[in-house]
């Protein structure tokens, strides 16, 4: 099969392949290209197989967290003169073959991965994202790392769903909002952690109310309606007001969001959050000493107002069954950008790490 990956222009082999062209990711230019890439071996004799899958990918998508990622291991790419290099971390696959101990998957299902973290459900897996490789085309998986597509998702909405939905289950349920009630504010409320999470607090009839930075077409806004939306520059400056008593906050990026979030919660509110905007740090451009200030001012916010401080990373496998139940009854589809296929690679990975206008997920289709 054919997919997308990073190639290493310096390596005797990546010359061969016709390079789609470069991307800047802070001071390194990514080139990227389109390779064939065989069906691995896969023996079901072998022992080492016996809780494993092979996956065949049908489409694929990034995480935020992939665009870090895949600069660090660029790097080193270049540092070991190797030819590609896959990336990308969520999505749907048909299972190809399975190991002897494999009951729960046959040949031509069709999965999702499952992110489990802290625990994956079985000692010896590694918690946590299923791939950092989703490109490759080919997956050897064990099985705690799937889950069975849901028939209320197509491929290419299953191929973004599981990272930002587990996630934003496990966050809810951590908050506790759903049993002491309150009214939550979703920080940078375009993303798409939060866009999960806007959706799932109004399945449960909860209304939030959303800061963003970002200009909004009618069209967006009816995907989260009735929600408030709010500009964040204007609530700062006193143009716009937050006159509602916050009790959630909820926060994708704390580097970011932080000061101003505990600025906004209120009293004994709580406040969780699940990432970094800056993941690698050749991609800040703030000082130490504006960052230094930052926390400063942000634990004196904490102390002062009796604030909960929750730090969220990904969710467990029953946050990614309630998730799957929430998505199954929802009447409001997820919210995708845009499906890719291959010859739009180049297209596919502007939006999904250098879009701001991007609403929703961008997935590339692989067959």
């Amino acid at each position: 099969m054919k997919t997308v990956v990073a190639i290493n222009p310096r390596h005797e082999q990546a010359q061969k392949i016709p390079s789609l062209g470069g991307l800047s990711f802070g001071d390194t230019i990514i080139e990227f290209g389109v390779i064939q890439v065989s069906e691995p071996t896969f023996n079901i004799e072998d022992e080492a197989n016996n809780d494993f899958v092979l996956l065949k990918v049908k489409s694929f998508s990034c995480n935020y967290r992939d665009k870090a990622l895949l600069l660090e291991n660029y790097i080193s790419l270049q540092k070991y003169n190797r030819a590609f290099l896959p990336f990308g971390s969520e999505f749907c696959a048909e299972v190809i073959k399975v190991g002897k101990y494999v009951h729960e998957f046959n040949f031509g299902d069709v999965v999702m991965a499952d992110n489990s973290y802290p625990h994956s459900g079985e000692s010896g897996v590694k918690p946590g994202v299923a791939t950092n490789f989703s490109s490759l085309g080919w997956l050897r998986l064990h099985k705690k790392k799937i889950i069975k597509k849901p028939a209320s998702l197509t491929n290419s909405e299953a191929a973004a769903f599981s990272l930002g939905a587990q996630t934003a289950t496990g966050m809810i349920n951590k908050s506790e909002i759903l049993k002491n009630g309150g009214t939550p504010l979703v920080l940078s409320s375009r993303s798409n952690t939060s866009l999960f999470i806007i959706q799932q607090l109004l399945s449960h009839d909860i209304i939030p109310i959303c800061l963003t930075t970002s200009n909004w077409t009618q069209e967006d806004k009816q995907r989260i309606y009735p929600c408030k939306i709010l500009n964040l520059t204007e609530v700062l400056e006193g143009v716009e007001m937050v006159k509602e008593d916050i009790t959630h906050v909820f926060d994708p990026f704390c580097d970011m969001n932080m000061e101003y979030g505990l600025y906004l919660l209120g009293y004994s509110g709580v406040y969780i959050t699940c990432g970094l905007r800056d993941q690698h740090p050749k991609m800040t451009s703030e000082s130490s000493d504006d960052i230094l200030s930052s926390i400063r001012g942000s634990l004196s916010m904490i102390i002062m107002k009796n604030i909960i401080m929750k730090g969220n990373c990904l969710g467990s496998h029953q946050d990614l069954v309630d998730a799957i139940r929430i998505q199954n009854t929802s009447d409001k589809g997820l919210i995708l950008d845009k499906v890719y296929s291959l010859n739009q690679s180049i297209e596919f990975i502007k939006s999904s790490f250098f879009d701001a206008t991007r609403f929703g997920k961008s997935v590339i289709e692989t067959d």
